[in-house]
């Protein structure tokens, strides 16, 4: 947990880190970086979020992550599978009562 703690002078207050991003002549921010401020100011994400866009700046749209499925990924892996919604597999309709079987 240590990584997260970060010494550098411009993630110790978030006055500090505005002036560090107008210094650089950047308007956005990295959720990784509001991670950062979270952590070391112990301040709600939501709040120093609001604080930062309140001089104008906005956070950074996060890069979408697409993996292709090809010949040799697992078809057994729940996790990615048909669309985008993981566990396929059925409704579930035999769990119904009444739809399992019957005794006898």
């Amino acid at each position: 947990m240590s990584d997260w703690l970060h010494t550098d002078p411009e993630l110790q207050s978030v006055e500090s880190f505005v002036e560090y991003l107008m210094a650089e002549d950047m308007t956005t921010f990295s959720g990784e970086e509001l991670q950062h401020l979270n952590f070391n100011l112990q301040v709600p994400c939501h709040a120093i979020r609001a604080e930062l866009e309140s001089y104008g700046l906005t956070i950074a749209a996060r890069p979408k992550v697409r993996r292709i499925r090809g010949v040799r990924t697992s078809s057994h892996d729940r996790w990615f599978g048909l669309g985008s919604s993981p566990c396929h597999g059925g409704s579930g309709h035999e769990q119904i009562a009444g739809f399992a079987g019957r005794r006898g």
